[in-house]
């Protein structure tokens, strides 16, 4: 198993429905939009990883490698403004911010995600 895969374990995976669903009904979330094969999402992920251990965040995955989602992948990423992955969505009362970054720090990770 990879790096990757273990990282993402520890999230819950979500269809682009179910995010936009929570996102339209302003839920609380973080979200991690990437794909396997994307080595800037293997380089971001285990960082990501390892600050929700430390803070004992839910995380929510979002393959943006599915196919069969694909069109309602790019939706959620126009409307949310997710230009490249891996990117790292974060909703707090209603605003939502993203981050498309892999070389950020573990602790600009935490400061965004508690924002």
């Amino acid at each position: 198993m990879s790096s990757f895969e273990e990282s993402v374990a520890q999230f819950k995976e979500v269809t682009a429905k179910e995010l936009s669903e929570k996102l339209a009904n302003k839920e609380d979330l973080v979200a991690f939009i990437g794909r396997p094969t994307c080595p800037y999402c293997q380089r971001f992920v285990p960082k990501l990883a390892n600050v929700i251990k430390e803070e004992s965040i839910a995380v929510y995955y979002l393959n943006s490698g599915n196919l069969e989602d694909q069109s309602q992948i790019m939706a959620l990423r126009n409307k949310y403004d997710v230009p490249t992955v891996p990117g790292l969505l974060v909703s707090k009362a209603g605003e939502t911010k993203v981050v498309c970054d892999s070389s950020v720090t573990e602790p600009f990770i935490s400061s965004f995600i508690k924002g």
